[in-house]
């Protein structure tokens, strides 16, 4: 089969990249930034290549470059460009998640949440997870594991997250995509690791439903049917519900559709399903595994 690359008109070219067409062209015949190929008519045509350097190109100038300095640039010295902005931007947001913690652990719970909610609102979603979701939500469990946070300090922490990150969690309204359901099992009321999962997944471009702690087997079975789930993803961590776990384990395993999977993450998970040996419900040590797992089923449907 011949393959066609794609080419677009300067209009559309214009609009991917977030520019207007007179911005595009001076950017051409006046710097040579960019060399677009021309049709039998002599229109200019622009291939995905030439489209993602104007998006590099147009981010940079946001940010103070002149144009004229990026045009002779190739793309790896403007991916250079734009991620030591990314750096410098984001520097810091390294002591974030101590600062967070310690102002929980004096009740500042006013300070935390501003300083959560800014970061929320100013910060990319991968920025967010990688350098402060996840970093906070690992020193939580250090802290909590250690006796140096309390447990309903450990459930503030939990609850502000819970308030400010559903809403990025929650689909539109017209969703129809097959959603992935977040929970934890009947005894476990720790749920960082699965907000932090679930908004893994969300970045991962799964549709996810979160849907919270201490829900019976049966009940997440309902739900998965009645919205004809594409999967669940359940975290067991407290090690004293392990037993409890493994029995509402194989309710679920009874009660769900046999195309639908289970994933478990937390501590807890490698046992839960070496006990279990089901072939639908497996242990994943992150997310993005989830999203792994899922897209091949999704590209079949």
């Amino acid at each position: 089969m011949l393959y066609v690359r794609a080419m677009y008109p300067i209009k559309v070219a214009a609009q991917l990249a977030g520019l207007s067409t007179e911005t595009l062209r001076a950017w051409e015949r006046r710097h040579g930034a960019i060399r677009p190929v021309r049709d039998a008519n002599g229109r200019r045509l622009y291939d995905p290549a030439a489209i993602e350097r104007l998006s590099r190109l147009h981010r940079l100038t946001s940010r103070g470059h002149p144009i004229r300095d990026l045009a002779a640039l190739d793309d790896a010295a403007l991916d250079r460009l734009l991620d030591e902005g990314r750096r410098a931007a984001y520097g810091g947001v390294e002591t974030l998640p101590s600062r967070l913690l310690d102002a929980v652990a004096d009740y500042r719970v006013d300070e935390f949440d501003r300083d959560l909610s800014v970061a929320i609102a100013t910060l990319p979603m991968p920025v967010l997870l990688e350098r402060v979701v996840m970093p906070l939500l690992r020193e939580v469990g250090l802290r909590w594991a250690d006796g140096r946070l309390a447990v309903a300090q450990e459930r503030l922490v939990s609850s502000l997250l819970r308030m400010r990150l559903l809403a990025v969690l929650n689909p539109p309204p017209r969703e129809r995509r097959r959603r992935v359901l977040f929970a934890t099992l009947p005894g476990e009321g720790h749920e960082l690791g699965l907000i932090g999962a679930a908004l893994q997944a969300h970045e991962a471009g799964l549709p996810v439903l979160y849907l919270g702690t201490e829900l019976p087997a049966v009940e997440i079975a309902r739900v998965a049917s009645k919205l004809g789930a594409a999967g669940v993803a359940l975290s067991s961590v407290d090690p004293q519900q392990a037993r409890v776990a493994l029995e509402e384990l194989r309710r679920l395993d009874a009660a769900l559709a046999p195309d639908v999977p289970v994933w478990l993450g937390g501590a807890n998970a490698r046992y839960l399903a070496e006990e279990l040996r089901s072939a639908r419900i497996r242990a994943v040590d992150d997310a993005a595994a989830v999203a792994r797992s899922f897209r091949p089923r999704a590209g079949r449907a």
